[in-house]
C-alpha cells in the first residue's frame, strides 16, 4: 500500500472521527439546560419582568446564536459549518473564531513544542542509562524519582514551579465550584513560556522514561547487546544499540502517552498561569457554551491526532524500512 494511500486512510479516519466527537458535543449541549441564559437574564434584570419580557429576551439569545430552529436543522448547520471551517464568530467577544483558535494554538505551542522535545530527549538518554546501569546507585535514585513525578499531580507541581520561581499569586479561580471564566494575566516571557515549558517537561518525563526503561531492558541482555560489547563496543555504542532496537515500540508509546498526559496538562497550566493558549480558550467557552469556539476546539485537537498519526507512521519507515505501515 503507497504511503499516500495510508495517509489519506488517516485523514478519512480523522474525519469521522471528528464527525462522531462533535456530534456528541452539540447532542451534550442540546440535551442540557442552559444555565448561561439564566444569569444572562439575572444580570438584565429581568427576573421580575414577567413572563413575556423573558420569552423574548430568550428567542433573541437563541437567535443571535443559531438555536432557534429544530434540533435537526441546528445540527446540520453547526456540522457543516464546523467541517467546512466556516467557525463564525465566538459568543462571547465576536471575534472570528478562526483567528481565536490560530493564536491560541500558536501560544500553547510556543512551550508545549520545546517542552515535547526536551523531554524526549531527557528520558531517553536517561531511561538507556538506567536500563544499562541499572545496579548502580545513581540508575536507582533516577528511576525513583521519575516513578515519584508519575504521582504528583499536575496542579501541585505547577504550584511549586510557581512559588520557587518567585512566590507568584495563583490564578485559581478555576478551582472554585461555581460557573466563571479565567483571565488571561499579564506576566513576563518567564511566566507565558519559560515555567510552563519546564513545567510540561517535568510532566511528561516520569512516563516517557519508564517506558524508555523498560523497552530498553528487553534488548540489554539480548545476544545481539553481547556481540557489541565483545567488539569492542563501549557505553555509548551499546546505548545506541540498544535505543535503536527499542525506538518502534517507544514511537507509539511516546506518542499516546504524550497525547494523553497534554491533553490534561494543557488545561491545568494554562490555568494556573493565566495563558491565553488552547486549553484556557476551550475552558471558557465551555463555561458560557460558546458553542463556535468549544466545537472548533475540539476539531483542532482532532486534526492534531491526525496529523501526529501520520508522523508517527514517518518515524516507523525512517527508524525500519523493514516495517511496512501500510499494513498496520
Amino acid at each position: 500500500m503507497k504511503f499516500a494511500r495510508l495517509i489519506a486512510q488517516r485523514i478519512a479516519l480523522g474525519l469521522l472521527a471528528a464527525w462522531s466527537v462533535l456530534s456528541l458535543v452539540f447532542l451534550a449541549f442540546a440535551a442540557t439546560d442552559d444555565y448561561f441564559l439564566g444569569r444572562q437574564i439575572y444580570r438584565e434584570g429581568l427576573l421580575g419582568a414577567g413572563e413575556e419580557a423573558i420569552e423574548q429576551f430568550r428567542e433573541a439569545y437563541f437567535a443571535q446564536r443559531g438555536l432557534d430552529g429544530s434540533l435537526v436543522e441546528q445540527y446540520v448547520n453547526w456540522m457543516s459549518n464546523m467541517l467546512t471551517l466556516q467557525w463564525g464568530q465566538s459568543f462571547r467577544t465576536g471575534e472570528p473564531v478562526r483567528g481565536i483558535m490560530q493564536d491560541a494554538v500558536v501560544t500553547t505551542g510556543t512551550y508545549v513544542l520545546p517542552a515535547i522535545v526536551l523531554a524526549i530527549v531527557i528520558a531517553l538518554v536517561a531511561g538507556v542509562y538506567t536500563a544499562i546501569r541499572s545496579d548502580t546507585a545513581r540508575a536507582n535514585g533516577v528511576r525513583s524519582v521519575a516513578y515519584l513525578g508519575l504521582g504528583v499531580p499536575y496542579y501541585w507541581i505547577g504550584a511549586l514551579v510557581l512559588t520557587v520561581a518567585g512566590g507568584v499569586r495563583l490564578n485559581a479561580q478555576w478551582i472554585g465550584m461555581h460557573a466563571t471564566t479565567i483571565q488571561p494575566i499579564e506576566r513576563p516571557f518567564v511566566y507565558e513560556t519559560f515555567l510552563p515549558m519546564v513545567l510540561v517537561t517535568i510532566v511528561l518525563v516520569p512516563a516517557v522514561l519508564s517506558y524508555a526503561r523498560a523497552y530498553s531492558m528487553q534488548y540489554v541482555a539480548a545476544d545481539t547487546t553481547r556481540l557489541v560489547r565483545a567488539k569492542g563496543g563501549g557505553q555509548l555504542a551499546v546505548a545506541r544499540h540498544v535505543l535503536r532496537n527499542a525506538a518502534i515500540p517507544l514511537v507509539s508509546l511516546v506518542f499516546t502517552e504524550t497525547l494523553a498526559l497534554l491533553a490534561i496538562a494543557v488545561f491545568v497550566i494554562e490555568a494556573m498561569f493565566g495563558i491565553e493558549g488552547l486549553g484556557l480558550v476551550f475552558y471558557n467557552a465551555v463555561w458560557i457554551r460558546d458553542m463556535p469556539v468549544m466545537m472548533s476546539g475540539v476539531l483542532v485537537v482532532i486534526c492534531f491526532s491526525v496529523v501526529g498519526n501520520i508522523l508517527q507512521d514517518l518515524a516507523y519507515s525512517v527508524l525500519d524500512p523493514r516495517v511496512d505501515t501500510g499494513t498496520r
